[in-house]
């Protein structure tokens, strides 16, 4: 399926390429695996798995934020968010990885996408973090219990460690998951 030289270069470069369903697709020494791909190997569920009062949870945070009334939240409005107090990057990487249709603004709806992928994400990351050191080794990576193929699951763990030291961080794997969960998706209103 993958050739040797995959395995030393699996990610390592992105190249844009649209497929007929409009899917942005990682190229890798002449062979594909699509983000929409590995996020089904990963069973990720997304939206599938997010009750009406989960949904509901949602909304009343970016009301409780939403200071002018707007329905939505500036970033001024969002740094008040006490769940990110210690943790300003945290903070910022959040506000604009929501953002999506970059117009400064968090939207109900963008809130929403961005909890359901990063809740799900940090769910599968501290999974596999067995010795929970909030780092999931390359071993950890392999050996989880959801990716069966482990040279799959070898190939995925290298798109997912973009500074090649053998370990992921939760800042490092949320910002490359964020990237795949919406590659190609049409990420409808919940609302």
């Amino acid at each position: 399926m993958f050739s040797a030289q995959c395995l030393l270069k699996f990610f390592s470069v992105f190249v844009v390429s649209a497929t007929a369903i409009g899917v942005y697709v990682p190229v890798m020494a002449g062979e594909k695996l699509s983000s929409a791909e590995v996020m089904n190997v990963m069973q990720v569920k997304m939206e599938k798995s997010v009750s009406a009062e989960k949904l509901l949870e949602f909304k009343r945070n970016v009301a409780r934020l939403d200071f002018d009334k707007d329905g939505k939240l500036s970033f001024k409005e969002y740094k008040k968010n006490k769940h990110f107090r210690n943790n300003p990057a945290g903070r910022r990487g959040f506000f604009f990885a929501a953002d999506m249709n970059r117009d400064g603004l968090m939207s109900v709806n963008e809130y929403a996408w961005q909890r359901i992928i990063t809740d799900e994400a940090k769910k599968i990351y501290f999974a596999m973090d067995i010795d929970r050191n909030r780092r999931v080794s390359r071993e950890e990576f392999i050996q989880n219990l959801v990716v069966s193929d482990k040279s799959l699951a070898a190939k995925i763990f290298r798109g997912l460690d973009t500074n090649s030291n053998g370990e992921l961080s939760l800042p490092e794997y949320l910002r490359v998951w964020a990237r795949w969960a919406r590659a190609g998706r049409e990420l409808r209103s919940l609302y």
